[in-house]
């Protein structure tokens, strides 16, 4: 038996984590990280993205490894949300912040990653996971022109800290993503390994 190779140019690989938690007042508490492997016209590295609200404010902010690498990425977001894509408006209007990224070694399945800039510090915590399963999306379930590939994590319990101080709120089910995967999916959750190749 051989192996299949997709034929298409592959335009990203990548970890991809989110946290977004439905607050008491109806804030915003907005959290990712983009652990990349590969990515046409970004490169490879990690970068981060937060919006939350907290008493002095909204903090909306883009983290990178490098300072070149997270403007490569707010650049290809922006692009994303000029032709109409879901991509989240957290951290893409103001210049990013060079910042240390790091994943903590997982303890009983919890995802613990740390953000720390001059500016800022983050820890957010991923816990409670469901069981994880791969997908596969041709074009255009996901993408109007692309395929995609990822092993998916939903997880009912997380935590954030913004500069010490603790956002209230919860996961929730994501309805968008329950329209697409037909099955209950956390607003916190990770794609690992995710891919996506132009369909061909």
């Amino acid at each position: 038996m051989t192996v299949q190779i997709h034929a298409g140019e592959v335009v990203h690989s990548m970890d991809h984590l989110v946290l977004e938690l439905a607050t008491p007042d109806e804030s915003t508490a907005y959290f990712t990280i983009y652990s990349i492997g590969l990515m046409r016209d970004v490169g490879s590295g990690r970068v981060a993205l937060l919006r939350v609200t907290n008493s002095e404010g909204i903090i909306d902010r883009c983290f990178g490894e490098s300072i070149d690498l997270a403007e490569r990425m707010q650049r290809r977001l922006r692009g994303i949300r000029s032709d109409g894509g879901p991509a989240p408006a957290a951290g893409t209007e103001h210049p990013p912040l060079q910042a240390s990224i790091r994943r903590l070694p997982s303890v009983e399945g919890n995802e613990v990653w740390t953000v720390a800039s001059a500016e800022h510090t983050v820890s957010a915590t991923w816990s409670s996971a469901d069981p994880s399963f791969w997908l596969s999306a041709s074009a255009p379930a996901f993408h109007p022109t692309r395929d995609y590939v990822t092993t998916m994590t939903s997880y009912r319990r997380a935590e954030l800290v913004v500069d010490g101080v603790t956002i209230r709120g919860e996961p929730h089910d994501h309805s968008g993503w329950i329209q697409r995967l037909g099955r209950p999916f956390s607003s916190c959750h990770a794609a690992w390994a995710e891919t996506a190749i132009e369909a061909v």
